[in-house]
């Protein structure tokens, strides 16, 4: 509330009175008390007739930076009093920024409060935390109305609140900046929220609460972003202006008070002349949700099956008894005005030309995944590739074809090769929200075989870096005045993917969007500390809380294990905020030695942390899942059950529970599809073939064994060369140097292999046995080509790189 009086006392202090606040909910009081600064306005007042004083209030040196924010607080005050059709009911409203706030933000009833970097912007801040931002702000706002003055009845009712401020901060959004696509940024965003409900683990989004400790543990993606999508599904069939005139209504009916879930079904129903209760609760009582099974029964019919969706693919009979209610929104080659179908059985024929390619789900704002017969998928795949339907198939479409896929291989309902098949037809694509979506899915691959053999993983990541490589060469590093910020983030999307990067002396040079792409390219390529010292110092010496957290996140990307310990120790340093310890641990976890090196800390140091954090229990939950979150072998989750065995875990039982669910999909995944995935990276080109190579006696004294490597060691080229038959494997940046005289002969065994350059440096005299007798001269390098008669079609290079003590170290 606003000051009242202020009285100077005798003994140098003040004696301040404020307003006395309205009727309000216990948990919406705050106060801020230190040395902070301003900058404010006004609204017009235009709706009810008395401007209300909008602040900003930051440390010293900072408020000016708030500007955006604050710009924003006073749209979206007055763009709310027109929608709800009530005054924003305070006479101020402040926005703080807490350098040191766990939560993103906090909607106290007139002084909302933020992390820093969620609501101060300056000139290097990126586009993307611009949307960030104006999200965040929005969302806090809209709680004043919905959540402050009409509040939950009990815990169990946050859903309808923290879901409805996150679909109506995107409306207000899509508003004020309708260039920026936010409802194809929705369904991006929905992707998190359909992984995490498609576990066992998962929660419906009304739950019971009966204590406390489950309090914090329901502020999870099932509340903010199922129930925001479920809101927006209900909008789809009401209609929205329904909706919010529904909205109105229950706001009028139940202002400064409290409801209930069923009271705004109930208030909708009598509004929209609708079931709204029946179609809601089976989507908001129910954990999960179903995937729409496509057959095709001739040219012209299809059936419609929905079942459970589970990550684990392992469905049991018992388990498949759910039933949604179901809005299809069908469009077709024949009909591309989506069409509205409400699918309430659990089977449905419908007539649909099945000769061209039709797709359900249009617009994706329905909360489910739809399984296409192969043919059709291909059929979609093939029509987006030929740059038609582009004004049918949105981005939004586009990106729900990409992750329900990428979801039905992760369940095994598809082989991974599909996947993988299905990224081909959007080589073209010009979209930085579908091509951000390619990288998540690509990320997911990479780090579920993150601890399969080098090669294999090396070789996914080549297929990302080629996917992503011309977008680089087509809009390269300059930033053009006037730009699309959308050209932008796909620019620096591409740039680090595609791994293409200069190493700037001068980090003022490099324009916001590509500091972190930069950064991360550096750190990741090199074993060097004066890279990561730099960044180091980069830290240090910025003065933005948005600067601070991309290098503390690049960081952790740090590729040796003294700069691994030295993130960690950094990261839990005095020196960085506990708000921001999670930016460099997140990133830990995309290396080998990262994962291993933060279970490791966990496991020596979980007392103290726990004990430490004890009061900020979602800090303690995003430990644990950076910590254990990606593993994928039977190993490790075994580990991290007996280590958690033993703990008290009744304040994070949800989130333990969910990351060993994660694990254990992550297991089936890889022993459905690790073949699968060999056989599409070599038959594409990705995985190279090996080649037999024989060592013969020499003078040296080289023996020539006949090899006795395992089949893995056969199939990855992972084989010790002393007096050894050995498999070399064709990667890339290789170098063999050996000493002494030997004669060799190769013989290719795989037909993909035409040409392979094999560089050795020799000390003495050598003969090469290949396609003819060739003599190496002393201390000379050469190379030389091994190659197979049956395929000219495709290349390969070996260069190996070191030969100590009769061992050949593939790297």
């Amino acid at each position: 509330m606003s000051v009242d009086t202020n009285v100077n006392l005798d003994n140098g202090m003040q004696e301040v009175t404020f307003l006395k606040t309205p009727i309000m909910a216990t948990y919406l009081l705050a106060w801020m008390i230190g040395d902070l600064e301003y900058i404010e306005t006004y609204t017009t007042g235009d709706f009810s007739g008395e401007p209300v004083c909008c602040r900003l209030y930051a440390p010293i040196g900072l408020a000016t930076h708030g500007q955006y924010s604050l710009d924003l607080a006073v749209k979206s005050v007055e763009y709310f009093s027109r929608l709800f059709d009530i005054p924003y009911p305070l006479p101020k409203l402040d926005l703080v920024a807490v350098p040191d706030f766990s939560p993103g933000a906090m909607e106290n009833w007139g002084l909302i409060t933020f992390r820093t970097h969620a609501v101060l912007l300056d000139e290097h801040s990126t586009n993307d935390r611009q949307r960030e931002i104006a999200a965040t702000v929005i969302h806090e706002i809209s709680h004043q109305w919905f959540g402050n003055l009409v509040t939950m009845d009990w815990w169990s009712d946050l859903w309808l609140f923290e879901g409805f401020a996150t679909h109506l901060a995107y409306i207000v959004v899509d508003e004020l900046f309708p260039a920026w696509d936010v409802w194809s940024e929705f369904v991006t965003r929905v992707q998190h929220v359909l992984k995490q409900d498609a576990l066992r683990t998962s929660h419906p989004v009304e739950v019971g609460v009966a204590n406390p400790s489950e309090i914090t543990q329901i502020f999870d993606e099932v509340s903010y972003m199922k129930g925001a999508s479920v809101l927006r599904m209900l909008s789809g069939w009401l209609g929205e202006d329904q909706l919010l005139k529904g909205i109105r209504k229950f706001m009028m009916r139940y202002m400064w008070g409290n409801a209930n879930t069923d009271d705004l079904w109930m208030t909708l129903a009598e509004e929209c002349q609708a079931d709204v209760p029946e179609f809601m609760r089976r989507w908001t009582r129910q954990t999960g949700y179903p995937v729409l099974t496509i057959t095709e029964i001739d040219e012209s019919t299809i059936m419609v099956r929905q079942s459970l969706f589970l990550s684990t693919g392992d469905i049991r009979e018992e388990e498949d008894d759910f039933l949604w209610p179901v809005p299809l929104s069908l469009a077709t080659a024949a009909d591309p005005t989506p069409k509205n179908i409400m699918m309430t059985t659990k089977e449905l024929i419908l007539k649909v030309d099945t000769k061209g390619w039709y797709k359900f789900n249009m617009g994706q704002s329905g909360f489910y995944r739809v399984s296409y017969p192969p043919r059709a998928l291909d059929l979609l795949g093939q029509t987006l590739k030929n740059g038609e339907e582009t004004e049918t198939l949105k981005t939004a479409d586009r990106v729900g074809l990409l992750t329900d896929a990428a979801a039905l291989v992760a369940a095994g309902v598809s082989p991974t090769s599909s996947f993988l098949t299905l990224l081909k037809y959007f080589e073209d694509e010009e979209n930085n929200l579908v091509w951000a979506e390619i990288s998540m899915r690509m990320q997911e691959l990479v780090a579920v075989w993150l601890e399969q053999p080098a090669p294999v993983v090396n070789a996914i990541r080549e297929v990302q870096r080629r996917l992503f490589k011309n977008i680089v060469k087509r809009l390269g590093w300059t930033y053009p005045e006037g730009e699309d910020p959308a050209i932008g983030n796909l620019r620096a999307l591409a740039i680090r993917f595609a791994g293409r990067a200069a190493d700037p002396e001068d980090t003022s040079a490099i324009p916001p969007d590509l500091l972190f792409p930069v950064f991360e390219i550096v750190i990741k390529t090199t074993t060097g500390l004066d890279e990561y010292e730099a960044i180091m110092a980069f830290y240090r010496e910025t003065y933005s809380p948005g600067e601070k957290v991309v290098a503390l996140t690049v960081l952790g990307y740090g590729n040796s294990p003294e700069m691994i310990q030295r993130t960690l120790a950094f990261a839990m340093s005095e020196e960085v905020r506990n708000a921001d310890i999670l930016s460099a641990l997140a990133t830990l976890r995309s290396s080998v030695m990262g994962r291993a090196e933060l279970w490791n800390f966990m496991r020596q140091h979980w007392d103290v942390l726990y004990e430490r954090h004890f009061d900020d229990l979602r800090f303690v939950e995003y430990f644990i899942m950076f910590s254990i979150g990606m593993f994928s072998s039977v190993e490790k989750y075994q580990e991290v059950q007996d280590f958690f065995a033993n703990k008290d875990m009744s304040q994070c039982d949800r989130i333990l529970a969910n990351c060993l669910e994660g694990i254990r999909t992550r297991i089936l995944w890889l022993e459905r599809d690790r073949e699968d995935v060999e056989v599409w990276l070599k038959s594409n080109g990705y995985l190279a073939p090996a080649a037999l190579v024989e060592v013969g006696e020499s003078e040296s004294g080289f023996g020539g064994m006949m090899s006795t490597a395992t089949e893995e060691d056969r199939r990855y080229g992972n084989l010790p060369f002393s007096r050894r038959t050995s498999l070399l494997h064709a990667v890339p940046g290789l170098q063999l140097s050996l000493t002494g005289t030997l004669s060799i002969s190769t013989r290719t065994i795989c037909t993909t292999l035409m040409s392979t350059n094999i560089i050795i440096t020799t000390t003495t005299t050598t003969i090469m046995n290949m396609e003819r007798t060739i003599a190496i001269s002393t201390n000379t390098r050469n190379v030389f080509s091994m190659r197979s008669i049956s395929n000219r079609n495709n290349r390969s290079n070996i260069r190996a790189r070191r030969f100590t003590s009769m061992n050949l170290q593939l790297v």
